[in-house]
């Protein structure tokens, strides 16, 4: 189980993010002013699904009337969908660390070339 509380830290601003739930296979924790939700969650079947997912909420003024706030949100998933056996807990590690090496090299370019729409 991951310890209470998880933090986020965005543009150099750190959330602290007590545990607001949990059962055997999830856990979720939450800002207090409920702009960040952090979840985990795993499912076992067939396959093993693991999801790391991140959302946030903000109310922000209107795009059409700019006198009314109105709430925007936004969510990243980290999915892992693997075997039950065939492939070894180092091998999905190594695998993870590329992916978000990938990501998040040269100052997060992909990243920001993914999130503009790039294929």
């Amino acid at each position: 189980m991951f310890s209470d509380p998880q933090d986020i830290t965005v543009n150099a601003v750190q959330t602290i993010l007590p545990r607001t739930g949990a059962d055997l296979n999830n856990g979720i924790f939450r800002a207090a002013d409920g702009s960040y939700t952090m979840s985990l969650t795993h499912t076992y079947g067939k396959r093993i699904r693991r999801v790391h997912r991140v959302d946030y909420k903000v109310l922000a003024p209107d795009v059409m009337d700019s006198s009314l706030n109105v709430p925007y949100s936004a969510s990243f998933y980290l999915v892992a969908d693997v075997p039950e056996v065939g492939i070894t807990q180092t091998t999905l590690q190594q695998i993870l660390a590329g992916y978000l090496t990938w990501h998040t090299a040269t100052s997060n370019a992909k990243a920001y070339k993914w999130l503009a729409g790039e294929i």
